[in-house]
């Protein structure tokens, strides 16, 4: 408890400081700034967790060694591996732990922190709603969107849309300077506007501009809206109904199958860094302090070089989600089996 809440502090600390200029600036008011502090907690903790146990059992462990106390103990009959039992119970119960507290609340927590965050951001004149530069799917069609507003429902910078015939060959193309999404009419009122159609052929059937020009689409404004919730907002259920949505969409979701894939990967790493180091503090011979953190630095620099730099692979499609959040939770697993066979304790 006592490693949780002081890295927890550290972590604080860092957010606010790095925020510092950002909370300055904004005209909102402070109960904001401290809500945004309060929600960001829950994810702190599930961030600093593993290193948390990794420090303290490392240091435990290490403190029975330098005693002298690990040597009565197996003296006694006691094999170091029932003498630690009992914490590698507690890791198996923090992997299950974690994973709940991360889901029903660090997940819930983030999308508060997210609003209080966009608030602050608001008052400095940012906002957080806007969809910018995207490509999606439509029931008959294509669309490309510069940037939309999703407070005035407002497509501006650009509006294109390809409408696909039977054939899966373009039949008619409308280009727009912007694009306003009418609530009452169910329409979409463009401006400076090009429209061309095409035959059967694929030959120009007609080319027209207009000043402006009402359009009747398949799609109403929310269809480009940015999603409410990011990836580290959203539950396990909420993950795998966005990924069909922009599945349907035509839109990347890497990141969304790795942070789905992450519910589960993450809070393993509580048995695995349990398992280090409890067999690592039996190699601490004078201060069980100094040894505990100097593994805990090397071990936790390890897991996160390696885990960022695979699942930034997998959410820019360069390997699959499952290899890129797994491989790393693999691989220290057959570290800790290693060691767990080689030192028969």
């Amino acid at each position: 408890m006592g490693s949780l809440i002081m890295l927890t502090g550290v972590l604080l600390i860092s957010v606010l400081m790095d925020n510092m200029k950002t909370f300055v600036a904004s005209q909102q008011k402070s109960y904001h700034i401290a809500l945004f502090l309060l929600y960001s907690i829950p994810k702190m903790v599930v961030v600093v967790a593993s290193p948390s146990l990794m420090f303290s059992v490392c240091f435990i462990v290490g403190q029975f060694s330098v005693n002298k106390e690990l040597v009565s103990i197996m003296a006694a009959g006691v094999s170091f591996y029932r003498a630690v039992s009992s914490l590698f119970l507690f890791g198996f119960f923090m992997w299950f732990f974690v994973l709940f507290f991360s889901e029903f609340i660090m997940r819930p927590a983030n999308r508060m922190a997210g609003n209080e965050q966009a608030i602050i951001l608001k008052g400095i004149g940012n906002k957080t709603d806007l969809t910018y530069q995207v490509h999606l799917r439509g029931a008959e069609g294509f669309y490309y969107v510069y940037w939309y507003d999703n407070e005035l429902k407002k497509i501006r910078g650009g509006f294109n849309y390809i409408k696909i015939n039977q054939r899966n060959f373009p039949e008619l193309v409308i280009s727009a300077n912007s694009a306003l999404y009418r609530p009452e009419t169910n329409d979409w009122l463009m401006e400076k506007v090009e429209e061309i159609q095409f035959d059967e052929d694929l030959k120009v059937e007609s080319f027209k501009t207009h000043a402006s020009k009402v359009y009747n689409l398949p799609e109403n404004a929310d269809y480009f809206a940015k999603p409410v919730k990011t990836p580290e907002q959203m539950n396990f259920l909420e993950l795998t109904d966005e990924i069909q949505i922009r599945k349907n969409k035509g839109m990347p979701y890497g990141e969304l199958e790795v942070e789905r894939q992450s519910i589960f990967a993450n809070p393993m790493m509580c048995l695995i860094v349990v398992v280090i180091g409890a067999i690592s503090g039996t190699f601490t011979k004078r201060s069980a302090g100094i040894s505990s953190l100097a593994i805990t630095i090397g071990i936790v620099i390890v897991y996160y070089v390696l885990f960022s730099a695979s699942r930034s692979l997998g959410e820019n499609g360069g390997i699959p989600a499952p290899i890129a959040v797994w491989f790393t939770p693999f691989l220290f697993s057959l570290i800790c089996l290693y060691m767990y066979k080689k030192f028969n304790l």
